[in-house]
């Protein structure tokens, strides 16, 4: 039987540098999304929702751990592999407008 899983997370971390330091938005995290599964992801302001999402949506990548979405290796695909996983395999609903005010809506 074909293997069902979609998105496997595996040990993923995330941090960032800031000011000299490092902020872990992501500490060990360990999921699975199979084929047909509906999820949630809720928690407060704050708690790494949307850089997980960022993750699994190949618009980063993992500080450590593994992130396998489609059989794709997030953490290893070239800037190209990632756009193209969008492309042709993922939505994503950005909770802000990311519209380039240099354009108008024609443009």
């Amino acid at each position: 039987m074909k293997d069902s899983k979609i998105v496997s997370i595996n040990g993923l971390v995330k941090r960032f540098s800031i000011g000299g330091g490092q902020f872990t938005a992501l500490q060990g995290i360990d999921l699975t999304f199979s084929k047909g599964e509906f999820a949630g992801l809720v928690g407060p302001s704050g708690s790494g929702k949307t850089t997980l999402l960022n993750i699994i949506g190949s618009l980063d990548t993992p500080t450590e751990g593994s992130a396998i979405v489609l059989g794709q290796s997030i953490g290893e695909l070239s800037h190209r592999q990632a756009a193209r996983l969008r492309n042709e395999s993922l939505g994503f609903i950005f909770q802000t407008y990311n519209l380039l005010p240099v354009y108008t809506v024609f443009e």
